[in-house]
């Protein structure tokens, strides 16, 4: 426990937590997401569990069950690029921001896909959506200055990404490769 909260993953038998706080953010956020609320409240428990059994989803809250922010990432989304990890489903809520829950969930996300061999990281933001990029240039990531994309739904998003440090020992390893 840090700063009040806590951290821990999501994974596929806790899809009803997940459920919650997401539909919570496609309602709150609409804007934020490539998915709309009316994609998502209808859909079984099952399709929440499998998104969660595709990707590294964290969830931070005063308490497992009770998640107010989650991000997930995962890789082999750009099979050319297999060291690139992307960072997905990323939600504050209202009432946590500011108190470091994403700052928090970002941290472990990075530790994590560079143990997990990811060189870089990347994701897309609303152009827009000041408040989400300050959080992630918080977590080390910069715009690719390219230009930005339109999405599914319509809206403007540009790309950053971050570069990742392996580990030294892995780092000694590949010179001496």
């Amino acid at each position: 426990m840090s700063g009040g909260f806590r951290l821990w993953q999501l994974t596929p038998d806790r899809a009803a937590e997940f459920r919650a706080i997401r539909l919570d953010a496609l309602r709150r956020a609409p804007e934020a997401f490539g998915s709309s609320f009316s994609d998502w409240e209808e859909r079984p428990l099952e399709d929440f569990a499998a998104r969660l059994a595709g990707c590294e989803m964290w969830a931070a809250g005063p308490a497992p069950g009770s998640p107010l922010a989650v991000a997930s990432w995962e890789n082999g989304i750009s099979p050319a690029e297999p060291d690139l990890g992307w960072v997905m489903s990323v939600y504050v809520a209202p009432q946590a921001r500011g108190q470091g829950l994403g700052d928090a969930i970002f941290a472990r996300m990075i530790g994590n896909a560079t143990a997990a061999g990811m060189t870089r990281m990347g994701l897309h933001v609303g152009q827009n959506n000041l408040a989400a990029q300050r959080l992630y240039a918080r977590a080390g990531f910069v715009a690719t200055g390219g230009p930005p994309m339109l999405n599914g739904r319509g809206i403007w998003e540009i790309e950053m990404r971050r570069m990742l440090r392996l580990p030294l020992r892995a780092r000694i390893r590949a010179l001496r490769a």
